[in-house]
C-alpha cells in the first residue's frame, strides 16, 4: 500500500522588528524578521547589561543549557531550525497539529528520566507502556526465512512518554526558562566574532529556499525564504549533532556552514560517530488485537523496534498508528530509497504482525518512511551503546564529563554525544556546559 499525499497546515508568524547591529567587518543592514519571537517565563526581564547568549538548537541539550543560563539571569536567545522544540522528542502529526488522528513519534519512543531532567517533567509525562504490554521478541533465522523463537516481558518501572505528545516535552522545558527568547523554523548562521571592542559574535537567522524533496514533505515552505535577522552576542552555544557542528549541513533550507572554533574542533574531531537507520510510519483503519504496545525485536534482519503509538496516553486510538525502526545493519546494507523502504520494510513488518496475529493483517491506510541519519554511536564519555535505537536511549551516564567550552573565544558545543545516548544525557550535558560558562561570566552577572 502506498501512502496518501498528506495535507499539512502551517501559519506564518506575525511581523517582528529586528534591526541588525554593526558587526565589525560585516556590512551593516537593517532587516525585519517575519516571525514573532516567543518570550517565556514570568520573572522580571533579564538585566540589559547581563551577557547575551545565542543557543543554536532546541533539543534537550540546548534546552538544558538555556534553563541554567536563564535561571542565572543571562539574556538567552534560542534559535531552532525546525517548527518545534525537543529535537529527538518529536511527534509528527501528518495532517497538522489540529488533526491528531495520524500521529507518529519520529525519534525517542519512551524515556526513563534521570539527572537534572527528572525534576523538570512533572505534568507533561505519563507512564507507558503498561505492565505486561512491553515485550522482547527474539527471532532466529536468516533475513529471508526467520521465526519468533521467544517472547518475554520487559520491565516498565520508570518509563514514561510525553503527553499529549513527545513534542510537548520540548515546549514544557522551554516554558520553564525565565525570559527565554525563542525563534523556531529558522536556521542560524554564525558569521564571525569581532576582534576588537566587545568582541561579540554576530549571528543571523532565516529560512532559506527549500528544494523539491523538502517541498514534497513540507509544502508550506513554498512560501519561500524568510527575511534575515541579525544580532550580536557575547557567547554562542552550538547544541546539535556533532557531525553538523564540524562539517555543516548542505541540505536546502537547513543549509549552514561549519562555525566551530579551532579549539572546539580539536577536542571534538574524531571523537564521536553516528549511523543511519530508517523509520516507517504505518496506520491501519481499525485496531489490531496485538498482545503488546511496544516491542523490542532481537535477531531479526531488518526490524529493531515496533510500537503502537495509538496506545500511548491521550492519543487517538483509530487509525491505529505504528512506529517501526530498522536495524542499523539493514539500513547500511545498501542505499535505500524511500519507496524501497516503504515496500521492503513494510513487507517485513506485516509478516511479523502475521506471525503474531496468526493471520495476515489488513492493508494499511497510511505508509511513510523517514531516514534517521544521526543515530548516535560513539560519544565523548567513551561509554558504549546498549542495543539498537531506541533501546539505547533509556540510560544515563553517571560519570563526570568535561564540557566543551572555549573560554578564549566564548563558544560552547553540546549534545547527547557529549555524555551518552539518552534525552537525560543530552539535558545533563547542556546544564554542565552552562555551569562552565557561568564561571567565566560571574563578574558580569554581578555587575562587575
Amino acid at each position: 500500500s502506498g501512502a496518501p499525499n498528506p495535507k499539512r497546515r502551517w501559519q506564518r508568524r506575525g511581523p517582528d522588528a529586528g534591526d541588525a547591529e554593526e558587526k565589525g567587518g560585516y556590512e551593516q543592514r537593517t532587516v525585519k524578521s517575519q516571525e514573532d519571537p516567543v518570550v517565556t517565563g514570568s520573572s522580571p526581564t533579564a538585566s540589559s547589561v547581563a551577557p547575551a547568549v545565542c543557543v543554536i538548537g532546541g533539543g534537550p541539550s540546548g534546552l538544558g543549557c538555556c534553563r541554567r543560563l536563564c535561571d542565572a539571569g543571562m539574556r538567552v536567545t534560542l534559535i531552532q531550525e525546525s517548527r518545534g522544540l525537543g529535537g529527538k522528542l518529536c511527534t509528527k502529526f501528518v495532517n497538522g497539529k489540529d488533526d491528531p488522528t495520524l500521529h507518529f513519534d519520529m525519534g525517542v519512543q519512551l524515556l526513563r528520566p534521570a539527572g537534572p531532567l527528572a525534576e523538570e517533567l512533572k505534568g507533561v509525562v505519563a507512564p507507558w507502556p503498561p505492565v505486561g504490554r512491553y515485550k522482547e521478541l527474539r527471532c532466529e533465522g536468516s533475513w529471508e526465512k526467520w521465526r519468533i523463537k521467544d517472547v518475554k516481558d520487559l520491565p516498565v518501572t520508570g518509563l514514561v512518554v510525553g503527553t499529549p505528545s513527545m513534542s510537548a516535552i520540548g515546549r514544557h522545558l522551554a516554558e520553564r526558562c525565565p525570559n527565554l527568547e525563542v525563534h523556531v523554523d529558522r536556521t542560524a548562521h554564525v558569521q564571525g566574532r569581532r576582534r576588537t571592542g566587545l568582541r561579540q559574535w554576530s549571528v543571523q537567522w532565516s529560512r532559506a529556499e527549500a528544494n523539491a524533496g523538502q517541498l514534497r514533505y513540507r509544502p508550506e515552505l513554498a512560501e519561500g525564504a524568510s527575511e534575515v535577522s541579525y544580532r550580536n552576542f557575547d557567547a554562542v552555544v552550538l547544541a546539535f549533532e556533532a557531525n553538523k557542528i564540524l562539517q555543516g549541513c548542505k541540505s536546502g533550507y537547513k543549509m549552514v556552514q561549519p562555525s566551530v572554533t579551532p579549539a572546539l574542533r580539536q577536542r571534538l574531531s574524531g571523537k564521536t560517530k553516528t549511523s543511519q537507520i530508517w523509520n516507517l510510519m504505518v496506520a491501519f483503519d481499525r485496531e489490531l488485537p496485538l498482545p503488546w504496545d511496544a516491542c523490542h525485536v532481537v535477531g531479526h534482519g531488518s526490524l529493531a523496534w515496533l510500537a503502537v503509538n495509538s496506545s500511548k496516553p491521550q492519543r487517538e486510538r483509530v487509525p491505529q498508528c505504528f512506529m517501526v525502526f530498522s536495524t542499523k545493519e539493514w539500513a547500511s546494507w545498501k542505499q535505500w530509497s524511500k519507496k524501497e523502504v516503504e515496500r521492503v520494510l513494510l513487507q517485513d513488518f506485516l509478516a511479523l504482525l502475521a506471525e503474531v496475529l496468526g493471520s495476515w493483517p489488513p492493508a494499511p491506510c497510511f505508509v511513510l518512511s523517514g531516514r534517521w541519519g544521526n543515530n548516535t554511536e560513539a560519544v565523548l564519555s567513551s561509554v558504549r551503546p546498549s542495543g539498537e535505537f531506541p533501546m539505547r536511549s533509556l540510560g544515563h551516564f553517571e560519570g563526570a564529563t568535561a564540557p566543551l567550552w572555549d573560554r578564549e573565544d566564548r563558544m560552547g558545543a553540546t549534545g547527547d554525544w557529549a555524555r551518552g545516548f539518552s534525552v537525560s544525557d543530552a539535558y545533563s550535558a547542556g546544564v554542565e556546559l552552562a555551569e562552565a560558562m557561568l564561571l567565566d561570566f560571574e563578574d558580569k552577572l554581578k555587575g562587575g
